[in-house]
């Protein structure tokens, strides 16, 4: 996981420091305990980041007690804490290492961090999906379909051709009915991701974009290569 905040983004132990952590009530307007599995509070979980020592913050609504109606015995049972996340702050917005990458691509993968924010998880699948097929576009690679084109990009890793086609599997399943519904788990995992393999793709460039550029200086000089 990485700090959320653009001019830090560093890795950090998602254990670290924890900053606050709990429900949020008036303490004069406490319920009572028979009153607690039926209500909806805001649960709100604020972190520091290790190296820049900003506050970021997950607020989720949920019941601190829900209690569910077990068949068996006729009777209500504890469960543990039903929590939705609503919103984190600040919104993740990821900074490619490749000078080269697109806006577009930029902004689809930036949308899906937004969408992610506010737990849009189906608003999160169906940008990263965008993000793959504007990666396959703008690099003009040829196919029948997506997962044919993502076969053919220039990545001689096999690893990253398959992180995007399951990239691609979740946007898919994750934005038709009766789809496969992913975890906040998975999501973040294929957040981390993307970024990595788009770096690579477009850092691939540059880096044979300066070599043809030392080359083409060579020559300039009357060198013989």
């Amino acid at each position: 996981m990485k700090c959320p905040y653009p001019d830090c983004q560093k890795d950090y132990n998602q254990n670290w420091q924890d900053f606050f952590r709990g429900w949020l009530w008036n303490q004069d307007d406490y319920p009572s305990d028979n009153e607690r599995h039926l209500l909806k509070r805001v649960n709100l979980h604020t972190r520091r980041c290790h190296f820049c020592s900003r506050l970021f913050h997950d607020i989720y609504i949920g019941n601190e007690n829900p209690k569910i109606f077990d068949d068996a015995t006729k009777r209500f049972i504890q469960a543990a804490p039903d929590l939705e996340l609503i919103a984190s702050y600040p919104a993740s917005k990821t900074s490619f290492k490749a000078k080269k990458v697109p806006e577009n691509i930029r902004k689809y993968f930036h949308e899906a961090e937004r969408c992610r924010s506010i737990g849009a998880m189906t608003g999160v699948a169906a940008c990263l999906r965008k993000t793959v097929y504007a990666i396959c576009d703008d690099l003009g690679v040829g196919g029948i379909d997506y997962k044919e084109k993502i076969s053919n990009l220039p990545l001689k890793e096999e690893v990253y051709k398959e992180l995007l086609k399951q990239i691609k599997f979740l946007g898919d399943n994750g934005t038709k009915p009766g789809g496969d519904i992913y975890t906040s788990d998975q999501i973040d995992i294929a957040l981390k991701v993307l970024p990595v393999v788009i770096d690579k793709l477009y850092e691939q460039d540059e880096q044979i974009d300066e070599a043809q550029r030392a080359l083409a200086h060579a020559r300039s000089k009357g060198l013989q290569l």
